[in-house]
C-alpha cells in the first residue's frame, strides 16, 4: 500500500499537479521536490504502522526498539524534521507524542 502510494504521489503528473496547490506548495517548502516529500512521508507512515503493530502486541519490544532508534536517526536528517513537523498532525495522536518525545 506504501508503495503504491509513492509511486502514485511520485508521478510527473501528480507532482504538477499537487504543485498547482497552495496546500501542496507549502508542504513541498523543506524540500527539494515532491518526491523527497513524499518518500520522507513514506518513512513515517511505515514507521507508525511499526508503531500500531508494537502497540497492539503484533512485535515485540525487542524489535521494536530497532525501529525506534530508527526514528531517532531519523530526526537527525533536518529535512525529515521539517516535513514532520508540517505533517505530524495527520498521524495518530499516541504516534505523534511518541516520535516528538525522542
Amino acid at each position: 500500500m506504501m508503495e503504491a502510494r509513492v509511486k502514485l504521489e511520485t508521478t510527473p503528473a501528480f507532482t504538477k499537479m499537487a504543485s498547482e496547490s497552495p496546500h501542496f506548495a507549502e508542504r513541498f517548502s523543506p524540500v527539494e521536490s515532491p518526491e523527497q516529500f513524499y518518500i520522507l512521508r513514506a518513512y513515517m507512515d511505515l514507521y507508525e504502522f511499526l508503531f500500531r503493530l508494537y502497540k497492539s502486541g503484533m512485535i515485540d519490544e525487542q524489535f521494536w526498539t530497532r525501529w525506534a532508534s530508527a526514528i531517532k536517526a531519523m530526526k537527525s536528517i533536518p529535512k525529515f524534521v521539517a516535513v514532520w513537523n508540517k505533517t505530524k498532525n495527520v498521524h495518530t495522536n499516541d504516534f505523534f507524542k511518541f516520535v516528538d518525545s525522542i
